[in-house]
C-alpha cells in the first residue's frame, strides 16, 4: 500500500499548490497546459490499445459495461453528488479520476506492489502525478483535490485484490485490461480537448466485465 500512499499524497499536494497558484496562472497558459494533457492522454490512449489482442472481447466488455453503468446512473449519479459539493466539481473530478487511476501504470503498478511489495512503479507515477495535478486544479478547480481520495480507494484496493489474489491473474488478462483502459484514456483526451464528452463512468464498468467475458469466450 506504500505506493497508493504515496500517490494519494503527491496528488493531494500538487492539487493544493495548483490551486494556490489558480488566480496567478495566465488563462492562455492554463488552456495552452490543459490541450496538451488532453493530447498526451490521447497518445497514451492509443498506445495501450495497440496491446489488445482479443478486440471481441474487448467490444462486448465495452457495449456490456456501457449498458450496466447506464441502466445503473453510475456517471450521472456520481457527476451529480460530486457537484454538490459545488459547481463543475463533478466533470473535474470524473476527469481527474481517469487520469490518475485508469491506466497500464495504475495496473502493473498495482499488481507490482500487491504481489511483490514493489512500489516502485507506483512511486514513479505518482510523481507524473505530481505534475499533472498541479495544472490540472488550476484549471479545473477542487475537483481535483478530491480526487485523491479516488486514488487511495481505486488503487488501494486494486493493490488489496492482487495482494489476495496472489498469482492468479494472467499477463495476458492484464493487457487486455490495459487496453481497455487505453480506449477510456482516448474518450477522456476527447473530452479534455472539449471534441466530444462521454459518459466514461458508464463505460468504465467494462473493466471488471472483462475477465468473464473473455471467460466466457474461451469456454466458446
Amino acid at each position: 500500500m506504500l505506493g497508493t500512499l504515496f500517490n494519494t499524497a503527491t496528488v493531494l499536494v500538487g492539487a493544493g499548490f495548483g490551486l494556490a497558484l489558480r488566480k496567478k496562472v495566465p488563462e492562455s497558459l492554463r488552456k495552452v497546459v490543459f490541450s496538451a494533457i488532453g493530447l498526451f492522454t490521447l497518445y497514451i490512449g492509443v498506445d495501450l490499445m495497440t496491446g489488445i489482442s482479443n478486440p471481441i472481447a474487448v467490444f462486448m466488455a465495452l457495449v456490456l459495461g456501457a449498458a450496466l453503468g447506464h441502466a445503473l446512473g453510475v456517471d450521472r449519479r456520481i457527476r451529480a453528488a460530486a457537484d454538490n459539493l459545488g459547481t463543475g466539481i463533478g466533470a473535474a473530478l470524473v476527469q481527474s479520476t481517469l487520469l490518475f487511476c485508469v491506466g497500464a501504470m495504475t495496473l502493473v503498478g498495482c499488481m507490482r506492489d500487491g504481489l511483490q511489495q514493489d512500489p516502485t512503479i507506483l512511486y514513479a507515477k505518482g510523481t507524473m502525478d505530481l505534475f499533472s495535478s498541479v495544472f490540472l486544479a488550476a484549471t479545473l478547480g477542487r475537483g481535483v483535490l478530491y480526487a485523491a481520495g479516488a486514488v487511495l480507494v481505486l488503487q488501494g484496493g486494486l493493490t488489496l485484490g492482487f495482494s489476495v489474489m496472489g498469482s492468479g491473474i494472467s499477463e495476458a488478462l492484464v493487457a487486455e485490461l490495459s487496453g481497455l483502459g487505453g480506449i477510456l484514456l482516448f474518450g477522456l483526451g476527447m473530452d479534455l480537448l472539449g471534441i466530444r464528452q462521454f459518459p466514461l463512468l458508464d463505460l468504465s464498468c467494462a473493466l471488471p466485465l472483462l475477465p468473464a467475458v473473455l471467460w466466457l469466450l474461451n469456454l466458446v
